[in-house]
């Protein structure tokens, strides 16, 4: 990787070591011949109050600044040890003060600072790979990984900022993008209102201030980051002569670009205020920059081989489509699988009753609010549920009939998840080729399992397996507690998906006789047919005697 502090890559084993001097320092060389030596591979040192340290190579020498990959002796994890010597020790104390007050993911976290010998060293994380002066260089950032990058530096930056400190040093060499970004070099960090220590300026990222040797302003740091995202559109640095706007040509024209180069390259009193106001536009402009996620989707459903069965009395629907707003623009997507109970007219009623009230509040249920939140998410699944419970009571009283419904729903916004499950119909992720099943059933097989009395992989064959605890229908108005989410099963209320993960939602006529192992089979045999994969699975039931109704819907994330 590139040295963050802007030097040469080109990393040192041995004796080997790369000569040219970080452009930050100043400092006169003719200091004793012992200093000018770094430490050899496999030197210990053993500070006061610390495990003790073995260099392991020199990464960098930019005398007096030099960087090695380090070891402390409790531990496996490789260190960052950074080394100062003569005179400008101090600095490299200052910077382990300043990253032990203000804490923040995108600054290297901080293992130990000591002094030996007349030389400060401190110890950090390690924060190897590709600097952005690197990437840049090579040309393989894109538009939207530059904005994500820079998003995050803004946020780090509000940070700093808070603290009451100024950067004043940001340019593409000492940021390594990443989960999360870093950034590595903090030693012209200057208190807001105090005169830098130092006159220095980094040509195409430091705003023009620098050069009058003005007290540290926030905004400064505004304009690094504007210029650093000018680099990223434009394919080269801001000019030292400047930049007009009013006749960029960029090659490429990302819309929102040209409105926070605005705000970021003008002069000081037309900047960014606060530096969450630019992260805030920066991350709108991520989000529209993100292409939407789409969904693939596959469904079959039989009536089954019991010659009593007249009608199918499992129902399914789903529906897609697109929450639009100034924030972003985002794919919906609804499935539901429900399974009627209560002889034939009353359980296709049920069901029927179900699948037409989850689509009808879909279609009218979404709003820009549930792009944000994943409590609105989930809340607004649930009431999907109970809104379907007063539509299979209504139901059944025309008909002067008793059943019920099972449901299972899984509604995505983008790729994050929330389901809503009444019932023994099932939710399996399938991801990479394993499986996950993410409901779990309300039948009296199901609390025998889960009390331990018998073995899960027993719940298929189990006499109790078709005597569900809970459904839609029972009575008005439902419990909530009856109705389950990703809660029960996963901890947490909502999941994020990933590209090519397939949930498959079915019927107990589904599951019960097919195992998990050929459901997953069905379904990655048939990689880019998912019409085809459910035509299979339901014909495998058949395949198997398969009396009950059987359904299955197949989403999967593209």
């Amino acid at each position: 990787m590139e040295n963050p502090r802007d030097a040469s890559a080109t990393p040192a084993t041995g004796t080997e070591t790369t000569t040219e001097p970080l452009e930050e320092l100043s400092d006169p060389l003719d200091l004793p011949e012992v200093y000018a030596k770094p430490l050899a591979n496999g030197s210990m040192l053993a500070p006061e109050d610390e495990e003790p340290f073995t260099v392991m190579r020199l990464l960098k020498d930019g005398f007096p600044l030099r960087l090695y990959e380090a070891r402390q002796d409790d531990g496996e994890e490789t260190l960052w040890l950074w080394e100062r010597t003569g005179e400008s020790t101090s600095l490299l104390t200052n910077e382990g003060n300043l990253l032990q007050e203000v804490r923040c993911p995108m600054f290297p976290r901080v293992q130990a600072k000591f002094t030996l010998d007349e030389r400060s060293y401190l110890a950090t994380e390690s924060c190897p790979g590709e600097t952005l002066a690197e990437q840049l260089c090579a040309g393989r950032l894109g538009p939207h990984r530059a904005v994500s990058i820079l998003s995050q530096v803004a946020f780090a930056l509000t940070k700093l900022h808070d603290a009451g400190f100024v950067h004043l040093g940001l340019r593409p060499g000492v940021i390594v993008p990443g989960r999360p970004t870093k950034i590595l070099d903090f030693s012209d960090v200057t208190q807001a209102g105090v005169t830098p220590a130092r006159k220095f300026y980094h040509a195409g990222y430091s705003a023009p201030e620098l050069l009058r040797e003005k007290p540290a302003d926030i905004r400064s740091d505004i304009y690094s980051v504007g210029a650093l995202l000018f680099h990223a559109v434009d394919g080269k640095p801001i000019a030292e002569s400047g930049v007009e706007l009013m006749a960029w040509e960029p090659e490429a024209p990302i819309a929102g670009v040209p409105q926070i180069l605005n705000r970021c390259l003008g002069e000081k009193d037309t900047r960014y205020g606060p530096a969450a106001e630019l992260h805030r536009d920066l991350v709108r402009l991520v989000k529209r920059l993100t292409p939407p996620v789409r969904y693939g989707l596959g469904a079959a459903t039989s009536i089954g081989l019991e010659p009593s069965r007249t009608t199918n009395q499992d129902a399914f629907t789903y529906c897609t489509g697109t929450l639009a707003c100034e924030e972003e623009t985002e794919n919906w997507l609804m499935a539901c699988v429900a399974d009627g109970m209560g002889g034939m007219e009353a359980g296709d009623a049920a069901s029927g009753a179900v699948v037409r009230s989850f689509e009808a509040k879909a279609q009218a249920g979404f709003s820009a609010r549930l792009l944000h939140s994943p409590e609105a998410h989930v809340s607004e699944v649930k009431k999907w549920v109970h809104e379907a419970n007063d539509r299979v009571l209504s139901a059944l009283e025309k008909r002067r009939a008793k059943g019920g419904s099972t449901v299972v729903c899984a509604c995505l916004v983008g790729n994050r998840l929330a389901i809503s499950h009444v019932g023994d119909c099932r939710l399996y992720l399938i991801r990479a080729g394993e499986h996950r099943l993410l409901t779990r059933d309300h039948s009296l097989a199901m609390a025998l399992a889960m009390q331990g009395e018998i073995q899960l992989d027993e719940v298929r064959k189990h006499s109790e397996r078709s005597r569900v605890t809970r459904s839609l229908g029972e009575r008005r108005p439902m419990p909530d507690y009856l109705v389950d989410t990703l809660e029960q099963v996963t901890g947490k209320p909502t999941m994020e998906l990933e590209a090519g993960d397939t949930l498959l939602l079915c019927s107990d006529g589904v599951w019960e006789p097919l195992s998990d192992e050929e459901l997953v089979s069905y379904v990655t045999s048939y990689k880019s047919d998912l019409n085809a994969a459910a035509e299979a699975i339901v014909k495998a039931t058949l395949a198997r005697g398969g009396g009950d109704n059987a359904t299955a819907v197949l989403v999967r994330l593209i």
